[in-house]
């Protein structure tokens, strides 16, 4: 299994967008794909709780068996994942979202909720999904989350990290309570931030 990414976005659908970065220069030599293949896909699932951990292993075990669905999913992934950025990265830039990413977001969200149980959990009722073996089963909760989010979130709130250099672009659900959040994460950018601060000659009067 790969190492879990950090999860910064605080929604599902922005954490799934997240999986690619730098996002505002994608020539960056340092620029990962955390999606290189199918299993990939799968433990990101299980880190993200979408998924169980025996599911995980029939998906695992599914997509060796079938390699070409297992690809044809990966690329749907990405598709989705790419769709999902555009609308959110335009909301976070005041920017009307495009439509063909928002055609995108319909259609699987349409096709997430085709597949989805009403069920009644200890916090009431929310919506389930049973795959029966089918491996785009990981991609419905993402979906739900986009279309959901996009309805529902304060757009005030979701915000874009241009990190130190402008070439960050991981998104980000902002819940402080003055929502002055700048970076993707303290960890990373904002801790990049603040040590060129420190190095940083103090400035005259």
């Amino acid at each position: 299994m790969s190492e879990p990414l950090e999860h910064i976005g605080g929604l599902l659908c922005l954490d799934f967008a997240n999986t690619v970065g730098p996002r505002r220069d994608r020539a960056d030599k340092n620029s990962h794909d955390h999606l290189a293949d199918f299993p990939s896909l799968v433990d990101w699932s299980t880190d993200a709780g979408t998924i169980g951990a025996n599911r995980a292993e029939l998906l695992r075990k599914r997509g060796q068996r079938d390699p070409e669905a297992a690809r044809t999913t990966l690329s749907r992934a990405k598709e989705l994942r790419e769709a999902i950025y555009a609308v959110f990265v335009a909301i976070a830039q005041g920017d009307e979202p495009p439509g063909p990413a928002l055609t995108h977001l319909q259609q699987a969200y349409a096709e997430a909720m085709r597949r989805a149980g009403l069920v009644s959990t200890p916090n009431g009722l929310n919506w389930n999904w049973s795959p029966k073996g089918e491996l785009d089963c990981v991609l419905w909760p993402i979906a739900h989350s986009a279309v959901e989010t996009a309805i529902n979130a304060d757009f005030s709130r979701i915000k874009e990290c241009l990190g130190h250099d402008g070439s960050c672009g991981w998104l980000f659900h902002d819940t402080s309570k003055n929502g002055a959040r700048r970076w993707c994460s303290m960890s990373a950018c904002g801790t990049w931030e603040k040590t060129s601060r420190r190095g940083s000659p103090a400035r005259k009067a």
